[in-house]
């Protein structure tokens, strides 16, 4: 269907825009001697209405031949040929008209076309034709300009998909890889504990296949997640790990990419809890300052403890993912003050509007 047939909206506008026509056509009337100013718009109204669908015809031929160099000459003759054959159907409509209106007891012997009447309709009719068709071509060009645009777009999110796609497989085997480490650790010196870890690490692992294919999720799932998994380390540490929430009510609904926090815990056992005797406090806060959600992690320091670097595997896929999802304006900073390591994602607050990664989740 033509998209201003389509759109009640669209063809409302297309029909105003035919109202200067009217005016012309009906000054032209009178300035030719046909009849006055109400007998020629009674006389113009319903022609140029009618016309106004005709000219609609021309998107059908301007879709099927596009004025290409090799068709170009062929395009301009039918087009051509179809603005006087549409120009004659308007000139007989007119006659018709006309021959009604004569009739009339209203303009009895009155409403009688010539010539030039008919000499100033057609003419007419093949301007306003051939101005439609140049108009259908401007929009089939901005139909497939606009075609052209989704195609590259739909080439970057594939692309960004397919990394983002390839950094969460990265990063589930280097998780599954530590807690097959700690498994094998309990393995000797406390088989029970080995085994609750084995189930923990069950559970855990089947609530992220469920989730597996959302590319975005609340933070409030993730922290759901993340607690799934400081459960299975809990089998490990025991009394020496505990956690703290800092979390802001309003910050629970805002969305972040799944998986995110998990490599910062990790870390914050490996090179936290794990190398104190005593164990400490996990911290994990958020809060939102305007447009900008800050999330981190706090954990306890050996003193002696040589800083580290933070360059591993867990942190560099953390910087990847920021950077797919919300580009430059994402960042990832960790540090060293005094006895606590904080590692901290400071991420935009996009209110009412989808990631493309969501809008993708939704097409799917």
């Amino acid at each position: 269907m033509h998209p201003i047939l389509a759109n009640r909206r669209y063809l409302a506008l297309y029909l105003m825009a035919w109202l200067p026509v009217v005016v012309l056509m009906t000054g032209a009337m009178v300035v030719t001697g046909w009849g006055g100013w109400v007998q020629s718009l009674l006389f113009i109204l319903p022609l140029t209405v009618v016309y106004a669908f005709l000219c609609l015809s021309a998107w059908y031929p301007c879709r099927a031949m596009p004025m290409t160099d090799e068709r170009a000459e062929m395009a301009l003759v039918a087009h051509i040929s179809a603005a006087a054959l549409s120009a004659l159907l308007w000139v007989a409509l007119a006659w018709a008209v006309a021959e009604g209106f004569d009739r009339s007891t209203l303009y009895a012997g009155k409403a009688e076309l010539t010539t030039v009447h008919s000499g100033v309709i057609f003419v007419a009719g093949m301007f306003l034709y051939l101005l439609s068709v140049s108009i259908h071509y401007l929009f089939a060009a901005a139909e497939v300009s606009r075609a052209a645009q989704r195609r590259v777009l739909e080439a970057e999110v594939a692309a960004r998909d397919a990394e983002l796609q390839a950094l969460r497989a990265q990063l589930n085997p280097h998780f599954l890889f530590n807690s097959l480490n700690s498994v094998a650790s309990l393995a000797a010196t406390d088989p029970n504990g080995a085994r609750d870890m084995c189930i923990q690490l069950g559970d855990y692992l089947r609530e992220n296949l469920k989730g597996s294919g959302r590319r975005q999720q609340t933070l409030e799932e993730e922290l759901e997640q993340v607690g799934r998994y400081l459960k299975v380390e809990s089998v490990r540490y025991g009394d020496r790990l505990s956690v703290v929430e800092e979390i802001e009510a309003s910050c629970l609904e805002h969305q972040v990419p799944p998986l995110l926090l998990q490599p910062l815990v990790e870390n914050a056992l490996k090179h936290g809890i794990a190398e104190l005797v005593e164990g400490g406090v996990i911290t994990i806060g958020a809060h939102r300052r305007a447009d900008r959600l800050t999330i981190w992690i706090e954990n306890p320091l050996d003193p002696e403890a040589p800083n580290r670097a933070g360059s591993g595997l867990g942190l560099a896929n953390v910087r990847q993912r920021l950077e797919k999802n919300f580009g430059a304006e994402a960042r990832l900073r960790c540090g060293r003050s005094g006895e606590t390591y904080r590692a901290e994602i400071m991420v935009p607050v996009i209110e009412n509007e989808n990631t493309p990664e969501q809008k993708d989740e939704a097409d799917e």
